[in-house]
């Protein structure tokens, strides 16, 4: 959970509730004007260009915190130092069941 706490903030920051345009009064008399700002013809490209910084940020976080499941190998190999390490095994014996996962 705490490797998820990261992403969790960035996810916060970036989808934090902004003031509505629609609160502001422009003289329309709706508050809103619906072509303001490229309105019908930009709202479709900005909302994809918006979900899709939203997926490269959840890469990167996913790749810069670690998020790679663990392969048996890394297993294994702990197994193997443990067992190295309480003297179950030589260090000739190690070595050769290391080259073996590698």
């Amino acid at each position: 959970m705490r490797k998820l706490f990261p992403f969790f903030v960035v996810s916060a920051v970036i989808t934090a509730p902004f003031p509505a345009l629609a609160d502001t009064a422009d003289g329309y008399g709706y508050g809103y004007h619906p072509m303001m700002m490229g309105g019908w013809f930009m709202g479709p490209f900005m909302m994809l260009l918006f979900v899709v910084i939203l997926i490269a940020a959840a890469l990167f976080a996913a790749r810069h915190f670690g998020f790679a499941p663990k392969g048996d190998g890394d297993k294994a190999l702990a197994i193997l130092r443990e067992r190295f390490a309480k003297g179950e095994i030589d260090g000739k014996e190690f070595e050769e069941r290391r080259k073996l996962l590698d």
